[in-house]
Parts: structure tokens; sequence; C-alpha cells
């Protein structure tokens, strides 16, 4: 009984490293839209609202794709009283998964008469 209970002790403890191992991303997003957004979305990771020249902080992410320097995958957000069009389905050309790191980003805005398109810059 005390063998298989330390047995069973020692496999957690060697364990908890790796699952706590997981979780070693950082995010900083920036908002230089010019505009209060809503329902802003990094990734699968809902933000909420951002108000103009706003920052929020993400911590606990497992992994995240990135193309280049920025995210895969456009920011969602909306914009009251303009017309947003669909996204794009992101392009896996050239992406990798990123485990570990802090990194900072811009959210621009593209405008084009009522419609725009927000874009990842990567954070200066």
């Amino acid at each position: 009984m005390f063998k298989s209970n330390f047995t069973f002790q020692l496999a957690f403890l060697l364990l908890l490293p790796s699952l706590a191992i997981g979780q070693n991303i950082e995010i900083r997003v920036f908002n230089k839209t010019g505009y209060d957004l809503d329902s802003v979305l990094f990734d699968q990771f809902y933000l909420g609202k951002l108000s103009n020249d706003s920052t929020v902080f993400l911590s606990g992410i497992s992994e995240i794709v990135m193309q280049g320097d920025v995210p895969l995958r456009r920011p969602f957000g909306l914009i009251e009283g303009k017309k947003r069009p669909f996204n794009l389905t992101p392009c896996g050309t050239k992406s990798k998964k990123v485990k570990a790191g802090s990194y900072a980003f811009d959210i621009f805005i593209y405008e084009t008469g009522n419609e725009y398109r927000l874009y990842w810059k990567k954070h200066e």
C-alpha cells in the first residue's frame, strides 16, 4: 500500500511541471483604431469591449498560431455605425505555432467608405 501510494505521488510530482509549462504565452493588445471596439476576439479568446487607445493583457495561453510576426487570425471587433464585411478564412501558409513568449500587438483599421477591416501589427 505504501509503495503504491508513493509511486502515485512521485508520478504526480513529475507530471506537475509539464502541466504548467503549457501556458507560457503573455499577450498585450493595443487598440489603435481610433474607435471603441465591442465584442473583440483574439483568436478564440473573448476580450469584450476595448476602448480607443486602451490595452488589454492576456495570460495563461498555451499556444497561438502566428504568420510572420502577427497572429494568423484577423482581429474581430464591432464598431457602432460601421459595416464590417465577413472575415476571410486565414491562409496557413508559412504559419507556425508558438508555445512560449511575450508578445504585443496593435489592432489597426482599414476603412473604405462605411466598411472596415481590422488587422494586426507588431507593437513597437
